[in-house]
């Protein structure tokens, strides 16, 4: 909502009339509807000030006057030299694609269907979702992995968010014990690897205290993470140890601060070992892609194409000898991808 330029300058002036107060926060804090009010937390003027400013603008326009409105017109009124930056952000512009919908991904990767997969990452979203842990299952080159891509693409959106990614190939698995995949996931969150709790003879309760470990440096942190482990099947997870993490680590996920600010997502993982009640867990199944889903992708890449194609004819061209629905999803996003690819850069293509 605010350009660079904007946002520093009313950082500025928001500094000058907060950190002289007896609490800044307070001052701060009577500029924000109170549901941002009480996400605002504590810290030093110019970080409350920063938050203050990132929570208005990924609050957007979903209130009226707009959350960044209310708090510049509350804490600067009649200051000129923010006026015309308050009328220009009182008029919404068009809304952007909604990233769930997305078809084709910023990393020009396709993603087609998988309805259940973008509705339930969607309620990650919400405060407290109903099912904050998402397990996608399928067979091998059924697209599962593209789950984490999808991921991806749609926390380009959504800032406060980030995702915590592990993936293993194949062979890799066995290598990785409890501690190095706790490890790796406060390492991938900026925490210190070396503080991890010491090895503790029962297993159990030392799985527990990873988890604990991994959680509170995400509570630690200015963001919600999105914890994604792709590729713990049955033929590479450690199951005497590695998998007792993974379910204390998703056990720990569905309570208390946790269950508010973090989220799981488990591909290619066999959901019957999560110790959680099916209505905390969204579970999908890669399926076959229909044909009809395959022609509104094309159709998708054409639209912002910059070169007049013809969409039947190019489906057609993808299509040729995949059965209906496509369930080589392997060949089918290769084949996309290139098209993908020859639009987006029509010169090495002769286009």
């Amino acid at each position: 909502m605010l350009t660079n330029e904007e946002f520093n300058k009313v950082t500025v002036l928001l500094l000058g009339v907060s950190s002289g107060t007896p609490s800044p926060r307070q001052t701060l804090a009577a500029g924000l509807y109170p549901d941002l009010r009480n996400r605002l937390g504590e810290g030093e003027p110019a970080l409350l000030v920063e938050r203050a400013l990132r929570m208005c603008q990924e609050d957007a326009y979903r209130r009226s006057p707009p959350a960044i409105v209310q708090l510049i017109e509350t804490l600067l009124p009649d200051q000129t030299a923010v006026a015309t930056i308050v009328e220009r952000l009182r008029i919404p512009l068009a809304p952007p694609p909604d990233p769930f919908d997305a078809l084709v991904l910023v990393s020009k990767l396709p993603f087609l269907d998988r309805p259940r997969t973008r509705a339930a990452l969607r309620r990650f979203l919400h405060d407290t979702p109903v099912q904050p842990v998402v397990v996608v299952d399928g067979a091998r080159w059924a697209g599962k992995t593209y789950t984490v891509e999808f991921v991806d693409h749609v926390l380009h959106a959504y800032p406060r968010m980030q995702h915590c990614l592990i993936g293993i190939e194949a062979g890799q698995g066995r290598s990785i014990g409890p501690g190095e995949l706790a490890r790796d996931l406060v390492t991938t969150m900026g925490g210190d690897p070396h503080a991890q709790p010491p090895e503790n003879s029962n297993l159990d309760r030392w799985a527990q205290e990873l988890a604990n470990w991994i959680i509170s440096v995400a509570n630690a942190s200015d963001r919600n993470w999105w914890f994604v482990l792709d590729g713990f099947n049955a033929a590479e997870l450690r199951k005497t140890d590695t998998q007792l993490l993974i379910t204390k680590l998703a056990k720990s996920l569905t309570t208390g601060m946790a269950r508010e600010r973090h989220r799981l997502i488990l591909t290619d993982f066999d959901r019957r070992i999560l110790p959680l009640r099916p209505g905390l867990i969204a579970a999908e199944t890669t399926a076959p892609i229909p044909h009809a889903s395959v022609a509104s992708a094309v159709a998708e890449v054409v639209r912002q194409s910059p070169l007049p194609l013809e969409a039947a004819a190019i489906t057609a061209t993808i299509l040729a000898g995949l059965a209906d629905p496509v369930d080589d999803l392997r060949e089918l996003s290769l084949r996309l991808s290139d098209l993908i690819a020859s639009v987006e850069n029509p010169a090495l293509t002769g286009g």
